[in-house]
């Protein structure tokens, strides 16, 4: 197969191919996580209290003026880019503090289960939303524009047919990005806090134990997969849950103990998010200028 190159392409040589074009999205795409972790912890820190609500009343304004002018845009690389910054802002900013607000308010604490501190307060209420998560899933599940693997097998699987999905010039990409990082979250967050609720299963369920390690194996599956891609932009859509899957597992690991989450502490550990910080800003930038080629998805 020959693909078109451009200059960008003759620059960044090697890099340009796979498997690092799959891995420089996926770079990108998981060290934002993380590091919105440590833009509301500090949010929460650095603010006194009352004024981290008008905060994230103004992160979520900058996501939604990215994401209008995403919209507005013709470009896939301007609307796949923004779509996706804004609905990590959207989630800091607009959804996880709000989650913080009514407990603080109303004094509430954290459950405790036979002694043992299972949940915040505010996670609680984002558990208590996976109805509503259950209940929006189909709109996107049964979508004809749906370009996610697993949706378009539960189709097949259903005899559903969506009809002739649009052409790529009519998607708005900027809409879809965000969407599918704002969905990816929740379900992921959902899938953690039911595995972790001692109420349903606990951290250290048999069920926890094996549904972390097929996770763990369905992320190395997902990562092999997105190796194989030559687009950066469809690599970093494809990298959207990939990341997402992988995060449940990190999420789970760090509550057995097995290593510190310094991302939830960037006063104390300054050295580590510094390093975190330089590499998703190196994968990111790598990932915007590189040159656009024919997608090679994987059979």
């Amino acid at each position: 197969m020959t693909t078109a190159t451009s200059a960008p392409a003759a620059g960044l040589g090697r890099l340009a191919a796979p498997p690092f074009v799959g891995i420089l999205a996926f770079v990108a795409v998981l060290g934002i996580v993380p590091l919105m972790h440590s833009v509301l912890q500090l949010v929460l820190d650095e603010f006194p209290e009352g004024y981290d609500t008008p905060v994230s009343l103004g992160i979520g304004a900058v996501a939604v003026g990215l994401m209008i002018y995403g919209s507005l845009s013709r470009s896939e690389a301007v609307g796949t880019w923004l779509g996706f910054i804004a609905a990590h802002l959207v989630w800091s900013g607009w959804i996880e503090l709000s989650f913080r607000f009514n407990p603080v308010y109303m004094g509430m604490g954290p459950l405790i289960v036979d002694g043992e501190h299972v949940l915040s307060a505010s996670l609680l209420f984002v558990e208590a939303t996976v109805g509503l998560l259950m209940a929006t899933l189909p709109f996107f599940v049964f979508n004809k524009d749906t370009r996610c693997n697993a949706f378009m097998w539960i189709q097949r699987m259903c005899r559903y047919d969506a009809g002739k999905p649009s052409a790529a010039s009519e998607r708005n990409f900027a809409r879809i990005t965000f969407l599918e990082v704002l969905y990816v979250v929740w379900f992921c967050y959902a899938v953690s806090l039911f595995l972790v609720d001692s109420r349903f299963f606990g951290l250290h369920h048999p069920v926890t134990y094996v549904a972390t390690f097929l996770l763990a194996i369905w992320a190395f599956y997902l990562l092999m997969r997105l190796a194989r891609f030559t687009r950066i932009l469809a690599a970093v859509r494809y990298s959207i849950p990939t990341a997402g899957v992988m995060w449940i597992t990190i999420e789970i690991t760090q509550e057995w103990g097995l290593y510190e989450e310094f991302w939830t502490k960037p006063r104390e550990y300054a050295l580590e998010m510094s390093l975190l910080l330089g590499a998703f800003v190196v994968a990111l930038v790598l990932a915007v200028v590189m040159p656009r080629r024919r997608t090679v998805r994987p059979d």
